[in-house]
């Protein structure tokens, strides 16, 4: 194809793709559409270990299942939740003392609110409010 810019004629050579239709279809405004896509690109599959319900596989690059190869040097993974080794830090016991003083202060504040609310309600004479915060009284004792 012959083209012309700004007086410089030259000639568009278009590289030549090969499409290939995929088999995902879709719909729009009634009619039907066909999707392409170029056959020569592969689609890079992510290369990864995955474990379902206690079975380790892994994916290769081409987008296939296999199992995971036992191997000399193959991880050894240790359980997620398990004892801190170094829990009698001074760190992680000043972090202990902080977090106990903080759930104290909480509870205090919490205990203070509702004794003020109980008050509030009493002196008001609403008496279904006083009874649901006795009983929410005896639920944080």
């Amino acid at each position: 194809m012959k083209l012309c810019y700004r007086g410089v004629e030259y000639e568009q050579n278009l590289p030549s793709l090969e499409m290939k239709d995929s088999e995902i279809t879709g719909c729009y405004r009634g009619r039907t559409l066909t999707f392409s896509y170029p056959s020569h690109v592969p689609v890079p599959q992510p290369v990864a270990r995955y474990t379902y319900r206690g079975v380790g596989y892994e994916t290769t690059a081409q987008g296939r299942v296999q199992p995971v190869s036992a191997s000399p040097a193959a991880e050894v993974r240790q359980p997620v939740f398990q004892g801190i080794k170094s829990a009698d830090s001074p760190m992680m016991q000043a972090r202990r003392h902080l977090l106990m003083e903080a759930s104290t202060a909480h509870r205090t504040n919490i205990q203070r609110s509702l004794d003020h609310r109980l008050s509030v309600a009493k002196a008001q004479g609403n008496d279904l409010l006083v009874q649901q915060l006795e009983a929410e009284l005896h639920q944080l004792a």
